[in-house]
């Protein structure tokens, strides 16, 4: 899947945010994709690579291991569902298909993925 490379629309359309009031927000001339113009905004997919590598240390030092294989399967299937687009996705939204994502391929609670994200 290739992403939009967004550009941002001269008119922005009345749109509600997570709280209910409506705010203008811009949106891509080439995809349609409406920009999250939230306080909850996105990260790159850097920021969750990290995240990813401190499970893997705080994993493996609790004698559990993590493979090469799983982190490079969890970082693939990240690109694949498009996390790197800060454009229109929030952090929260993010956060919850990371831990989707990585509760696959590492067989550990919730929880303690939550805590690295």
């Amino acid at each position: 899947m290739r992403m939009c490379l967004h550009e941002n629309s001269p008119e922005k359309d009345w749109l509600p945010v997570n709280n209910g009031v409506l705010r203008l927000h811009p949106y891509c001339i080439k995809c349609g994709v409406v920009k999250n113009v939230s306080s909850d905004k996105g990260k790159k997919i850097g920021y969750f690579i990290n995240s990813l590598s401190r499970l893997r240390e705080f994993l493996e030092s609790r004698g559990y291991k993590v493979s090469q294989a799983q982190i490079r399967l969890i970082i693939k299937e990240l690109e694949s569902e498009g996390l790197q687009d800060t454009y229109a996705l929030s952090f929260s939204h993010q956060k919850e298909a990371f831990v989707e994502i990585a509760k696959k391929y590492i067989r550990v609670s919730e929880d303690v993925i939550r805590n690295f994200v």
